[in-house]
């Protein structure tokens, strides 16, 4: 039987292995084909790939068989550098040809055209689909910088033109674009007219008073009487919803500890039925009347926890109850019966109704009946362990998964990339 339960115990685990084992060996052999693969193509013509233009040179490993005279056979690792591919002529007219219209097309930005510019221009530095590079100049960097942006808060309605020049290199072909534009001052909303008027005064005033410790706003602009105030430095309106979610969480864990507890106190009292059914079976058997026996059991319980010998379990503190309310004058049959119901298991209350079946017909059968109920009570119990231990074995089995699954993914992903 022991044997048996060994067997079940280890199965699920067993299986898991397996899986995991089986998967470990199936990703090997993906990777060794498709390593395979990609070694062979060195050999059958497709060589070293080169990186595109502007990407930087790529760096191969590669084993050379026939290098050694003395033995043939051995293979060497080497490291080979491969230059980047470079655009051929008449690649790159064609490319510098039609890069005129894209470069003017991508600088705008938020602007309509170069004629009309009012906002910041986008003067990418870098075109990296194309493996070219830009260095931008302008003839006014003061207007408009070698980053695009465009300082035109001072400018007069009628505009400035400017020059921008773009020169564009893929590292050996260069071309120079120039472009012509004008630049605008901004449009402002009423409300941005407003606030650049006030900016304006508050910057003369600031002039003024720049001797003194602090800027000192006056309370009159332009006949009207102003009022100045610090703005919020952060919403506080976050703080009732935390307020509600902690409570809501508070909650749940108030019923998630609930649970817990009553679980545990449903397995301690399952774990210590075929203990007190084997005590009253003892007494019993030794001439204790059922009640005798009962106020036994339930005083050593006490004594033994007033010596520190036992800690509290559900079962025994349920019989002292029982215990107290027999010496207070409670029907056994009824101490019996609320017993059972406390404890609120099926063993217990059946135990009970034994109990309370003795008293009513008399005890000729109880002895037998209680032998049968310690059989079957130690069987629930063996069963009980037994499913706490898979119960433990199962939840082990998520964080395996998961350190299998993280090694897998150390060594497959760069694997994967080494390739690309």
């Amino acid at each position: 039987m022991k044997k048996h339960l060994n067997i079940k115990w280890r199965l699920p685990v067993t299986k898991v292995q397996a899986v995991c084992m089986a998967g470990g060996f199936f990703l090997y052999a993906v990777m060794e084909i498709v390593s395979a693969g990609n070694r062979q193509n060195v050999f059958y013509g497709e060589g070293l790939k080169r990186a595109g233009p502007g990407r930087g040179e790529s760096i191969y490993e590669v084993l050379v068989k026939g290098l050694d005279k003395e033995q043939e056979d051995k293979k060497l690792l080497i490291e080979i550098p491969v230059r980047e591919r470079q655009y051929t002529e008449k690649e790159a007219v064609d490319l510098f040809d039609r890069m005129e219209t894209e470069l003017q097309t991508q600088m705008l930005s938020e602007n309509d055209s170069l004629d009309s510019i009012r906002h910041n221009l986008n003067l990418k530095t870098r075109l990296e689909s194309l493996g070219l590079s830009v260095r931008w100049e302008t003839s006014n960097p003061e207007l408009i910088d070698s980053f695009g942006t465009v300082y035109n808060e001072g400018i007069s309605d009628g505009g400035k033109e400017i020059l921008i020049i773009a020169e564009v290199s893929d590292g050996i072909h260069k071309r120079s674009y120039q472009f012509k534009g004008k630049v605008y001052p901004p449009v402002l909303t009423m409300e941005e007219k407003q606030k650049a008027a006030f900016r304006k005064w508050a910057d003369t005033i600031d002039t003024k008073q720049q001797t003194n410790d602090s800027l000192v706003l006056p309370d009159l602009y332009e006949e009207k009487k102003l009022k100045y105030f610090k703005p919020k430095e952060g919403s506080y309106g976050v703080l009732p919803v935390l307020g509600f979610v902690l409570a809501i969480l508070l909650q749940i864990r108030t019923q998630v500890e609930k649970q817990k507890k009553t679980r545990l106190r449903e397995q301690q009292l399952l774990m210590d039925y075929s203990e007190v059914v084997s005590k009253l079976v003892v007494y019993i058997g030794a001439g204790y009347t059922v009640r005798g026996a009962w106020e036994r059991i339930a005083s050593g319980y006490g004594e033994s926890l007033n010596n520190g010998r036992r800690t509290i379990r559900p079962a025994y503190e349920e019989m002292v109850k029982t215990a107290s309310q027999l010496k207070s004058g409670m029907s056994e049959s009824r101490a019996y019966s609320e017993f059972g119901r406390r404890c609120g298991l099926q063993p217990y209350i059946k135990l009970a109704a034994l109990l309370d079946q003795n008293q009513k017909n008399g005890g000729k059968q109880l002895r037998n009946a209680l032998d049968i109920e310690m059989a079957s009570a130690f069987e629930q119990r063996k069963n009980a362990a037994r499913k706490l231990g898979e119960e433990a074995g199962t939840k082990l089995l998520l964080p395996l998964l998961l350190i299998l699954l993280v090694v897998m993914t150390m060594i497959v992903v760069p694997a994967f990339l080494a390739f690309y």
